[in-house]
Formats: C-alpha cells, structure tokens, sequence
C-alpha cells in the first residue's frame, strides 16, 4: 500500500502542477488592507448586482499546501503571511474534471464585506454566512465566477467561500496514517478555524457564524452539524 501510495503521489504531482497565486505581488495602493491574526491581507473594490461596493479579498490561504508529504494527510494551519498579502484574484480550483486552472495548492478561501472596521475597533460585527460549494465532492470550487458574492451582497454580511479537497485528493482512505481520509472534510474544519481567530479583521462576528450549501455542501453542513470537529 505504502508504494502504490507513493506511485500515486508521483503521477499527481506531476499531473496537476500548476502554480498557485503569487500572494506577494504588489497590490494597488488604493485597495483595501484588513489586519488579521496573520498579517495584513490586502484586496480590491467590487460592486453587487444593485451597486453596492463590496470589499472582496480572494485567494487567501489558509492552509498549507497539501503536496509532497502533507499529500492525503489533515490539512496543516498556515504560517502567518510575509508583508501585506496581495488577495486580489481567484485561486485555482482544486483537481477536477475541468479546463479551468487547478492545482493540488488549493486550500485557499475568499472573503466579501459590505463595511470593514478601522485598525484596533471591534465594534463593526456583522453575521457571517460561510457557503460551502456543491459538485458532488469532485468539482466545482469558490472562483468568483462560480460563486460570487454578486447576490449575497446586498445584505449587511461577512462572506466567506473557500476550496477544499475533492475526489481522491480529498477522501481517499485506506486506514493507515499515510492516508487516513476526510481530508476534505478536514479542510472545511480548518476553514471555520481560520474564520473564528481571523474575521473581525474584516467585520464579521465570529460568534455569528452560519454555514449554508447544497448538493454536496448541504450534506458537508450537515456532517459539521454532528462533528465534534466543528464545535
């Protein structure tokens, strides 16, 4: 099992390499900058479908790259971010049937907020609505194109869409440490981690959390409804 494993992890690996967002490109010095338990997360200024601004911050990472010896294991918390983290553009979608970019450095998670609080004031709280995507846990994924907040904007709220491992990447299990399984799941666990240190930077209440979803994010809210891991 350990050899076909890593058979396995080879043919990805040079399957599905493709970069993933440069997060220390120089952003604009117009967009926003949020301050978070990581660092400082810079994004941009987008509009809803009635013209509200909506300040969007995509492509942050909050896991490390599930690659190379973390391939098919738990997902592992970030480091915190070198200067300001340019979060400006989509990531890639993780490994699918798809002609859209991919790559097996996925684990990224986008953010939109109609109001964001000034440096060190924690009064602006707003509920926050986490959409965990559908696609039968083997495609789809939070690129802006899929899942944009174009439609959830036009209420006062914080919202989050983000990757997680899907297909073999994501659930293969054989009962061994070298492939324990869930690991998509475990990736939405570690999303709502990042959301309960990180999202008052960003004016979202973390103790106003609400997780919502169909197909395969209906039954993953459920499953988050009965984990201890979730709690």
């Amino acid at each position: 099992m350990h050899k076909t494993l890593k058979i396995l992890s080879a043919i990805l690996g040079l399957a599905l390499a493709v970069p993933a967002p440069d997060s220390n490109a120089p952003p604009k010095d117009t967009d926003p900058i949020v301050v978070t338990s990581l660092g400082q997360i810079q994004g941009t200024v987008i509009q809803s479908r009635l013209g509200k601004p909506i300040y969007s911050f995509r492509g942050i990472r909050y896991a490390k790259a599930p690659v190379n010896e973390l391939r098919f294991q738990p997902p592992v918390p970030v480091d915190k971010y070198e200067g300001v983290y340019n979060a400006t553009a989509d990531a890639p979608l993780c490994p699918q049937p798809t002609s859209d970019p991919t790559s097996e450095d996925c684990l990224f998670l986008n953010v939109y907020s109609t109001k964001l609080p000034k440096e060190n004031d924690k009064t602006v709280k707003r509920p926050v609505i986490v959409y965990i995507h559908a696609g039968g846990f083997y495609s789809v994924g939070s690129a802006s194109y899929w899942e944009g907040p174009q439609y959830f904007m036009d209420q006062d709220i914080v919202l989050v869409t983000f990757n997680y491992r899907l297909g073999t990447l994501g659930f293969l299990a054989t009962g061994e440490k070298e492939a324990p399984g869930n690991n998509g799941l475990k990736d939405q666990v570690q999303v709502l981690k990042w959301i309960n240190k990180n999202i008052e930077g960003f004016g979202g209440d973390p103790n106003s959390v609400t997780l919502m979803g169909y197909s395969a994010g209906g039954v993953s809210v459920v499953l988050h409804m009965v984990s201890p891991l979730s709690a």
